[in-house]
């Protein structure tokens, strides 16, 4: 038997390994995209990150005969445990070589890091909460890697569920193409017989508004979302992270919400798919990799889009009102993604039990091409 050790990260060179040990399991994967580095470090920040600060978390990584195999983080997620009360701690960033042993040997070190804070269940994978990559991808492995998701070799279900963990949800991507919907055409013949559809005020942010409009979409995405299974809300540290990451990359019209009467109602906000700007950079932006990034994203453009929120406030969920808002700002995303040339967007991710959301994403038409599973097991 062949050496295996793990350990926790925390000097330089363990963060060089955890960031190899994550290429090396994804060695083959012709899918998978690099993410950025100077982004992965940021997060990781012990002094600056919002969610290093908020919440408990370890890191961990796996050498086999002294070469990095695979990676994991446990984390304490105070907001959740505030909320739900259910002694559940989370695990995420889980990659690993094709070995059982090394799936074994993480997640007992990110349950023994759990348990040894009074923890009784685990839940994951979460890159770092559910409000950011969620869930582990079990379909779809043909499929683009997309911004903002997880992609994974089909070995890493198989050993996660070997070692007795068991589907806790499903979450579904759908794709749209956009020459084949006629959505927008639908919705603003639906506005003509609704009198109501004349008050509802739709808009897009502005990159001069930037700071001060991301805010309200934050805002609003905690209300609306606050019912969700396994919810949890950015605290305003975590959104200026978040505006601060997307702001390069982001088109800012391309984020819209709807008003009711001057309130805030509704959102939904579409995104570049950065990761085709990412292909061949290797994960770093200097000294080469920005200009070619910005240019793919706001230059040439990319084929594909991801809508990650869609979003009605909580008070207007259930109403001709909500339902109207969110199909007028849809149609809007359809309409601005056939402006620019845009092939296919991605609707992701969809709780597998929202099936108001499904029936909408059907409509428009979108088909089912991913699905990303979180798991849980008892400590």
């Amino acid at each position: 038997m062949t050496a295996l050790l793990v350990r926790k990260v925390q000097s330089a060179a363990d963060v060089a390994a955890f960031v190899a040990a994550g290429k090396r399991a994804q060695t083959g994967n012709s899918r998978w995209i690099e993410p950025l580095l100077v982004e992965m470090l940021r997060v990781f920040d012990k002094n600056r990150s919002p969610i290093m600060l908020e919440n408990e978390i370890q890191r961990f990584v796996a050498f086999r005969d002294g070469q990095p195999a695979g990676r994991i983080v446990a984390v304490v997620n105070r907001a959740h445990l505030e909320k739900y009360h259910d002694a559940c701690g989370h695990f995420g960033v889980i990659d690993a070589i094709d070995d059982h042993d090394v799936f074994a040997v993480l997640l007992q070190h990110a349950a023994d890091f759990l348990r040894a804070r009074g923890l009784r269940r685990m839940r994951g994978p979460f890159s770092l909460s559910i409000n950011h990559e969620a869930g582990l991808l079990v379909k779809g492995f043909d499929q683009p890697h997309i911004v903002r998701t997880n992609h994974a070799p089909p070995h890493y279900g198989r050993h996660i569920e070997a070692l007795g963990f068991r589907k806790a949800m499903d979450l579904f991507a759908y794709v749209c193409r956009i020459a084949e919907s006629d959505f927008p055409r639908r919705v603003a013949k639906t506005a003509t017989r609704f009198n109501s559809a004349k008050e509802i005020q739709t808009y897009g942010l502005s990159l001069t508004r930037w700071p001060t409009e991301f805010s309200r979409v934050l805002r609003l995405y905690n209300d609306a979302w606050k019912n969700n299974w396994s919810s949890i809300p950015v605290s305003n540290a975590e959104a200026r992270l978040i505006a601060d990451l997307t702001l390069p990359v982001a088109k800012p019209s391309w984020i819209r919400m709807a008003q009711w009467r001057g309130e805030d109602i509704a959102v939904v906000s579409q995104i570049p798919d950065v990761n085709e700007a990412l292909v061949g950079l290797g994960g770093k932006l200097w000294p080469f990799g920005w200009p070619r990034m910005l240019w793919r994203i706001h230059g040439r453009g990319t084929r594909m889009t991801r809508i990650p929120m869609i979003g009605i406030a909580s008070r207007w969920q259930g109403t001709r009102i909500g339902s109207m808002a969110v199909s007028l700002l849809l149609a809007e995303a359809i309409t601005k993604a056939r402006g620019a040339g845009i092939e296919e967007t991605e609707i992701s991710w969809i709780l597998e039990t929202n099936r108001a959301m499904l029936n909408l994403a059907r409509s428009l038409p979108a088909h089912h091409t991913r699905t990303f599973r979180i798991y849980e097991r008892e400590l």
